[in-house]
């Protein structure tokens, strides 16, 4: 091993041997570095070298060659001993620090072994650091490298995995839905993914959207693969749909020290084990295991009490087998044996440790007023009692670690017996608990269970009637024992029948026990529902309609058609109840079990038709309301006839849009939940009106985008299926949309190209012309220019032709910006002016704010700073009145740049955080990548050369792992300039020229000018002039080619001092005349330059 060693392959190849940095340039080279590195210590055959280099067509000195390709890769590395040579192959001598792969992998290996999420966290983290890009970024395509890179990439896959487990688990849910939504996005088919996105929407109260996302994953996974969801995604989405309270634990923190205090003259020994069952069943392993662990013969040389926690879903018997196991070990606890329900499984009611102390004390003969009367005091007292005794604690349904350490036995005496849905890691790493996880019985056992219940009444049960039944209930327990009590009201001939009802009719009703109310949910709601007066029962009946996890009052008044002062009062009414829940002075949720309750009873008793009418009165409320929303934040959007709409229904209007926005923020999951209701089971037509005016706030706010893409899509098949495609092509410019605005451009262009087609078929003139606008955005997103201003010249003419006035306007809109990418000033600016007049016809904030932000840019490329900052300004108050976050975000980073170019860096600092904090708000990490690259630059112009540095790094390492080429590209770029500032030729060149080739593959025809602009500039400043005329003059035609008269400029201008610089002056002067020429008289500083050269020769 050598020393000042690393070498990094989880990015771009990256070598520092004896404190040099090496290049390896040589392709071949790279494969035999990286296979070697893969495989670091280990011997490399050379037969495998040989498969690694060539794929097929493997020549016949194969060994020899792949032999030579070592020795140079050793002459480049120049070190002896680094790569040595063994029998049949080679082997690379690296220490545990000196590779970054190795360095991964051990720490995500300590993080595996710790019990802390906390420190399991932290260590991923490290872990995850690592990478600074996708893994052998830079190795040349071959199967080699594709196979090595899925398998790193899964690996990185899982510790992201990981490190999301203990981040839930530390309670961070909300700040994790960004990141979650994006990695659903990257990859929809990975369930552990959805499964923590689904967990962590619950936990932040969107239960509803955590349900449509499953839905959706299921849907795909139909559709595309052929399969359902794994069996663990199944079972957290039933624990999602019936509010599973463990789903909402989190890691608690450990007890504080025991407090002492005096004890009872009479020790009554307390017996409160309940009884067991007769006919237990099955568990014979952990039966023993927990025997043993609590009766000495497990133990392990400890001093503290012994500790076993069974867990296991709900009905699967763990109560039943702890209170089987406790009977057994009595006689070894005679002391007492302390048992108490902790209430875990019953929501917001679980007991506190301080309850369950104050009646284990009393237990022991402590009188009320001896209890100590803090948490502490009870604790000490608590293990001062059971300090000389033998006392068996069973503790069941307990919620969390926390809720239990303060009531287990310290001394090893005596044990404690605990029981929870929730497996108990933190019993286990703080206290030494075993842990017993109980699963569902096994099938032979559910078979003995039901004989063993039925074959009292039935002397030969129908096997394979039981067997069904078995089946039916999943094996678990508490399902087989109600069932097993149901068939004992049955002769063999109705048992195939019961089969049947659980099969196919209502499981959860097959499942009760008709004689028994403890086992009838239904029976606990009958008790406050029977009680309303009419008007309230109703009311709570159709509140069963509403699709989404909360109703405002307003909305019910709707549904109900009642007057809000009467809605009120009923609603209060419900609330005193019991029956929904009030979560804010005008808002209501129901508990889930309630929810399905309400709708059973509403399916009983209200007439269908007037439900269907009540639904859809709250559908059209939602309509009406989004119409209003989108008129505030984008009112130039066009959309579908609104003919089915009821007509008494008023017509809303928001103050502005703030009230608008915070309306929507509010509403989001009931309108999606509306969306998803209408799409599958009616009426269609809301689900589309819906998605349309749900457009504006997705684009222009950014909340809720990845389910309004599900609702869009769920649509999109409504209106298929219901033969509409004027809604179909509508559904379609949404989703393109929304594609774009994550720059997913191959989906975007898909569907807004299947939305033209819609519209060119049907004849909507104004649907074309907006089609054509949306496919000439997608071009200039991808850096298309030309491609884009035409398709959109076309579509403006169309509007204009045709009189669309608001369609005109979305034209003009996205002209300006083209043509300000293209450097065509004059023409830009001519578009905005024009954009800025046609608002008038319906005033918009948002709408007004991009030609004004369009404007900005213009006038920077003039060098008016001050004015730009004037027009920044104006956007920037646009888009905060109408809550335009993206935009916001976007005229932040132009504010910036104008401002370190009038020389205030103060401001442009500000400016450039301002726009990095509001992108990372956002979740969408392109937006945060475009950010970082104006704070680099920003960073740059301050002199601060290493804040600039780790900006355009971290940027660039993002849009590498995003795959987001135009930020991959900014931030070569910016590296490069800096590169140059430094004096470092060498680093900037290649940064520029690897900018320059990803342009060119691309077809990114703007930043393939910059890129071959800033190489004649190094070029230059190398005298190196061919080399700086050639990239001058590629840059020209690519700015020629897109008609961009200022880059134009820009290259002729470096391209005549190369001319010059090599004696010509007359090429030269024609060179900058021409670039007076493309600038066409604007005062920009470039034209003061130009003159100042041209009066000098």
């Amino acid at each position: 091993m050598v020393e000042d060693t690393d070498f990094r392959l989880l990015g771009t190849l990256d070598v520092t041997v004896a404190g040099r940095a090496v290049t390896v340039r040589v392709g071949k080279q790279q494969v035999v570095l990286a296979g070697l590195l893969l495989r670091a210590n280990q011997l490399v055959r050379v037969s495998e070298l040989v498969d690694w280099l060539w794929d097929d067509e493997t020549p016949d000195n194969a060994a020899s060659t792949a032999q030579a390709y070592v020795r140079r890769l050793r002459q480049t590395l120049q070190a002896k001993d680094l790569i040595a040579t063994m029998p049949h192959g080679y082997r690379i001598n690296l220490g545990p620090e000196e590779l970054d792969l190795a360095r991964f992998r051990a720490l995500v290996g300590k993080a595996d072994q710790t019990d802390d999420p906390g420190e399991c966290a932290e260590l991923v983290t490290r872990a995850l650091a690592q990478w600074r890009g996708p893994a052998l970024a830079d190795i040349p395509a071959c199967s080699f490298r594709e196979r090595e890179v899925q398998r790193l990439t899964e690996e990185h896959l899982r510790a992201t995995e990981m490190r999301l487990d203990c981040d839930l688990l530390l309670g961070k849910h909300a700040e994790l839905l960004p990141e979650l939504h994006n990695l659903t996005i990257q990859h929809p088919f990975r369930e552990r993914l959805r499964g923590q996105l689904m967990l962590a929407l619950y936990r932040s109260g969107r239960q509803v959207e955590a349900l449509a996302s499953y839905q959706e994953v299921r849907g795909r996974l139909a559709d595309e693969v052929g399969v359902d969801p794994g069996e663990d995604l199944q079972r957290l989405h039933q624990r999602i749909l019936t509010n599973d309270p463990a789903l909402s634990r989190l890691v608690e923190l450990p007890p504080p020290e025991p407090a002492v205090v005096a004890q009872p003259e009479h020790r009554p020994v307390p017996r409160q084990l309940p009884a067991g069952l007769r006919d237990f069943v099955g568990r014979d392993e952990a039966y023993e295991q927990i025997i043993g662990l609590l009766s000495g013969d497990g133990e392990s040389g400890g001093v503290g009490a012994p500790v076993v926690a069974i867990s296991g879903q709900p009905g699967v018997g763990k109560t039943a087998l702890a209170v089987q196991a406790a009977h057994r070990l009595r006689a070894q606890f005679p002391d007492g044996q302390l048992f108490v329900d902790l209430l875990g499984n019953a929501l917001d009611r679980e007991l506190t440790p301080e309850q369950v102390l104050g009646r284990f004390l009393q237990a022991f003969g402590l009188k009320p007023e001896q209890l100590p009367d803090d948490h502490n005091g009870l604790v000490g007292a608590y293990r001062t009692l059971l300090a000389d005794r033998r006392v068996l604690v069973v503790l069941d349904n307990a919620v969390s670690a926390t809720q239990v350490r303060s009531l287990l036995p310290s001394m090893p005496g005596s044990a404690a017996l605990v029981t929870s849905r929730k497996t108990l890691r933190g019993l286990a790493a703080l206290g030494g608990a075993k842990l017993v996880n109980l699963d569902v019985l096994a099938p032979e056992q559910s078979l003995a269970l039901l004989n063993t219940i039925v074959g009292q009444d039935h002397a030969r049960p129908d096997p394979d009637a039981l067997e069904e039944i078995a089946r039916l209930c999943g094996h678990l327990p508490l399902a087989l024992r109600i069932a097993g009590a149901n068939l004992l009201l049955r002769d063999d001939d109705s048992m195939q029948a019961y089969v049947t009802d659980l099969r196919h009719g209502n499981r959860l009703t097959a499942l009760e026990i008709e004689d028994d109310p403890s086992a009838a949910v239904r029976a606990v709601f009958d008790l406050s529902y029977l009680t309303l007066k009419p008007e309230a029962a109703r009311l709570f009946r159709l509140l069963g309609l509403v699709p989404g996890p909360d109703f405002s009052q307003h909305a019910v008044a709707v549904l109900a058609r009642l007057a809000d002062d009467r809605t009120e009062k009923l609603l209060s009414e419900l609330a005193t109840a019991s029956l929904i829940q009030r979560i804010s002075t005008h808002r209501f949720r129901f508990h889930d079990l309630l929810r399905l309750y309400s709708q059973e009873r509403c399916q009983m008793e209200e007439n269908a038709d007037e439900s269907n009418n009540a639904r859809a009165r709250l559908f059209a409320f939602y309509v009406r309301r989004l119409d209003a929303i989108a008129d505030v934040l984008y009112g130039t959007w066009v959309r579908l006839p609104r003919t089915e709409l009821e007509e008494s229904l008023p017509s809303p209007s928001f103050a502005d849009s703030a009230a608008a926005v915070e309306w929507m923020d509010q509403e989001g999951p009931n309108v999606i939940a509306a969306i998803l209701y209408a799409s599958g089971n009616g009426p269609k037509h809301a689900a589309w009106h819906l998605v349309e005016s749900l457009h504006a706030y997705l684009m222009t706010r950014g909340h809720y985008r990845a389910e309004g893409l599900v609702a869009a899509r769920a649509a999109l098949q409504a209106a298929r299926a219901a033969g509409e495609p004027g809604a179909a092509a509508a559904m379609h410019h949404v989703i393109g949309a929304i594609y774009l605005r994550v720059h997913e451009l191959g989906k975007a262009m898909e569907h807004l190209l299947a939305e033209l087609d819609a519209y060119t078929r049907s004849g909507s003139q104004e649907g074309r012309a907006r089609a054509m606008i949306s496919v000439g955005t997608v071009y200039q997103v991808d850096g298309k220019l030309r491609a884009a201003a035409e398709e959109i010249e076309r579509g403006v003419q169309l509007a204009q032709e045709h009189g669309y006035a608001s369609v005109r306007l979305y034209g003009l809109i996205n002209l300006g910006v083209i043509e300000e990418q293209r450097g065509r000033l004059d023409r830009a600016e001519q578009y905005a002016h024009e954009a800025l007049a046609l608002i008038p016809f319906g005033p918009s904030a948002s709408v007004e704010g991009t030609p004004r932000d369009s404007l900005g840019h213009i006038l920077v490329h003039q060098g008016r700073y001050n004015e730009a900052i004037v027009q920044y300004d104006k956007a920037l108050a646009c888009y905060r009145e109408s809550g335009t976050r993206h935009y916001e975000a976007e005229t932040l980073r132009g504010l910036a740049d104008a401002n370190r170019l009038a020389g205030d860096h103060a401001a442009s600092l500000e400016h450039a955080r301002e726009a990095l904090a509001l992108s990372e708000q956002s979740g969408v990490e392109q937006d945060q990548v475009d950010a970082l690259v104006t704070l680099s630059a920003t960073h740059q112009g301050m002199g601060h050369v290493d804040d600039a540095s780790a900006c355009a790094r971290k940027a660039l390492e993002m849009s590498r792992r995003l795959s987001y080429l135009p930020g991959e590209i900014s931030a070569l770029l910016r590296l490069a300039s800096q590169s140059r500032e430094r004096g470092n030729q060498t680093t900037a060149t290649e940064h520029a020229t690897t900018a320059a080739e990803l342009s060119r593959k691309a077809e990114r025809l703007g930043f393939e000018a910059r890129s071959e602009r800033l190489l004649a500039w190094l070029a230059y400043d190398a005298r190196d002039l061919a080399a700086a005329r050639d990239h001058a003059e590629r840059a020209l035609a690519v700015n020629r080619s897109v008609g961009a008269h200022f880059g134009q400029a820009q290259a002729l201008h470096v391209l005549g001092l190369a001319w010059d610089a090599d004696g010509d002056r007359a090429t030269a002067r024609a060179c900058w005349e021409e670039a007076l020429v493309c600038i066409g008289g604007l005062e920009i500083p470039n034209a003061d330059e130009l003159r100042r050269l041209l009066a000098r020769h």
